[in-house]
């Protein structure tokens, strides 16, 4: 049965094995910051600063991430289940960076003048982005279990975030210095945007290229990987309690859709209300995301240990109180401290959630479904958050604040984290 591969200790990997999985991490976490910051900008003040589909940029902003959501939903069981049933997660993991990054490229090379293609290349990026992720953490079970799943996991997101401001830094030194180089802002944010494409790309390249030992595949069943997807997904069901750990990787998956779903909208949208609630600057707003990144990397090591050392839940607990603090106080923030404040909070628990929730998964995700195990994950929350994106926007037109449409995102963290308060999610190593 899949159950029982995934009871099986893994072999040693080398530490080549383990840094390459990190530095998936490290390169991706270009791609997110970058979108959180130069990319909102240069939609919100640039592509459609004049308002050329007749509704604000921050509204197209939302939606194109709703739509980018949806898109990764609809794609995401189909190359899961096939990467399981073929052990292909490094070809899947290679299309999907390579997809990525070179809508980057392209964005670089699409004009601001053509708002369509704009849109189509920021939705392709962040569907690569996506994909790279499921992939990412469907290989953790390949190099790591048990603890070790959530130490590396939480080494990977502070590498993130140091891989993150590296590549904000680069990218806004080549934007601050535009005029001294010659050259005009959106030209030098378009170079940005290809630079990212081409550091995401190198930065993966161990991994995808064999860095990681692959993943055994999905035996036993017949038919095409869609049915085997779903094959998997009924077993998550709770109706035969003997499974063990898919029983609890049911209920587990079905509360963390809703958390990782409006903390990804909530990333992908406060930049957006910073802008138009406090008028931030490129530069500002540039300043403030670095200041998240230096206070995410220790925040994620330091939830990593307390997931480690004292367990999983208390981890889980602090972050989701966090959260909840953090979108409550958004309501609230009327002057840039208390914004800088509220996004030291933000940070202090921004990677550490989606540690916790990664390792978790990978501990007890049979390793003949990793694929699909994490591919129903980041549907469940790419459909969470596509529904969280488009409330979050049609509160935002029709009271034209951003911050109202932040209640959206409140009430389905607080039910995701009711979904989790039930499940045991400690001493699952050996269930």
């Amino acid at each position: 049965m899949a159950a029982s591969s995934a009871e099986q200790k893994p072999p040693p990997h080398s530490g080549s094995s383990r840094l390459a999985w990190v530095l998936l991490d490290w390169g991706a976490s270009s791609f997110s910051t970058i979108q959180i910051t130069l990319m909102v900008a240069y939609v919100e003040r640039v592509v459609f600063a004049n308002d050329p589909w007749d509704v604000p940029g921050g509204v197209v902003w939302a939606w194109t991430l709703g739509i980018a959501m949806l898109t990764s939903a609809l794609i995401a069981p189909l190359a899961a289940g096939w990467a399981d049933r073929y052990a292909r997660h490094r070809t899947a993991l290679a299309a999907s960076v390579f997809t990525g990054s070179l809508a980057c490229l392209g964005l670089g090379l699409v004009p601001p003048s053509s708002p369509l293609l704009v849109t189509i290349m920021i939705v392709l990026s962040a569907v690569g982005f996506d994909l790279a992720a499921i992939f990412t953490a469907a290989l953790l079970p390949a190099i790591a279990d048990g603890a070790d799943a959530d130490r590396l996991s939480a080494r990977g997101f502070a590498a993130g975030y140091a891989g993150g401001a590296l590549a904000l830094v680069a990218a806004a030194a080549l934007v601050g210095g535009s005029d001294a180089l010659g050259i005009d802002k959106t030209w030098a944010l378009r170079i940005s945007f290809a630079g990212i494409g081409v550091w995401w790309l190198a930065f993966s390249l161990p991994a995808v290229m064999g860095g990681i030992p692959p993943l055994p595949a999905a035996a036993g069943g017949t038919g095409g990987s869609v049915r085997e997807l779903v094959r998997f997904a009924g077993s998550l069901t709770g109706a035969d309690r003997g499974a063990g750990r898919l029983w609890l990787l049911g209920r587990f998956l079905l509360g963390g859709m809703l958390v990782l779903g409006a903390v990804q909208t909530m990333i992908g949208q406060v930049s957006s209300v910073a802008i138009g609630e406090f008028d931030l600057e490129a530069a500002d707003l540039i300043n403030l995301v670095l200041l998240v990144q230096a206070v995410a990397l220790p925040g994620a090591l330091a939830i990593g240990w307390i997931s480690i050392h004292r367990s999983r839940r208390l981890a889980l607990t602090l972050c989701m109180i966090g959260w909840s603090v953090v979108l409550g106080a958004a309501w609230f923030v009327a002057a840039r401290w208390q914004l800088v404040a509220m996004a030291v909070l933000l940070a202090l628990v921004l990677g550490g959630v989606q540690s916790v929730l990664r390792a978790v998964v990978a501990v007890l995700a049979p390793k003949t479904h990793a694929g699909s195990a994490f591919g129903l994950f980041w549907v469940g929350s790419k459909l969470t958050g596509f529904a969280a994106s488009m409330g979050f926007g049609l509160v935002y037109g029709l009271t034209d604040r951003p911050r109202a449409g932040i209640i959206v995102l409140f009430v389905q963290l607080v039910a995701g984290w009711l979904l989790l308060a039930r499940v045991p999610m400690d001493d699952t190593s050996d269930s």
